[in-house]
């Protein structure tokens, strides 16, 4: 699922990154730092890996403090706020407050600890994130019990 409002309103739903540190130890909810990239070329690089996950939205004119990316179980939650200020005491003055809100489900297998997240200059923040290679639990059981089963067999016929 993935939902992306922009809205120009007083409430602030960016919590303070104090709290996401309690959060996450609580409730094993990570916050991602968002890294600043000096060129868009870098974020494109290995962006096409075929065992990983990578999201891409549109965050213009916000700048890396200014977003929260966290990661709660499968779900990942970007989240940002910003506010421009200006008065003329001669031609009047604006406010102007962006918010942007998206989350998504993330695919089952991936490692939240090897999780990425870049802000381009262009404005484009990137998630990346490898999905944990793992061999199935039921056949290495299933093989192992079957040669159990089948010593037993032996052993009853001897």
């Amino acid at each position: 699922m993935q939902q992306v409002s922009n809205s120009f309103s007083s409430q602030s739903r960016v919590a303070p990154q104090c709290t996401s540190v309690a959060l996450a130890e609580r409730n094993q909810v990570s916050t991602l730092p968002v890294r600043l990239l000096r060129d868009d070329q870098v974020a494109v690089q290995g962006s096409d890996h075929a065992k990983s996950f990578q999201m891409k939205m549109d965050a213009h004119g916000f700048a890396p403090e200014e977003l929260v990316v966290q990661v709660d179980g499968r779900s990942l939650m970007v989240t940002g706020q910003r506010q421009i200020e200006s008065s003329d005491p001669v031609g009047g003055g604006y406010r102007l407050e962006q918010k942007v809100h998206r989350q998504m489900q993330l695919p089952p297998g991936l490692d939240p600890t090897a999780m990425t997240c870049c802000l381009t200059p262009s404005g484009q923040l990137w998630v990346r994130g490898q999905t944990r290679v793992r061999h199935p639990p039921e056949a290495q059981t299933g093989s192992s019990s079957r040669r159990s089963r089948g010593s037993k067999k032996g052993s009853n016929l001897a």
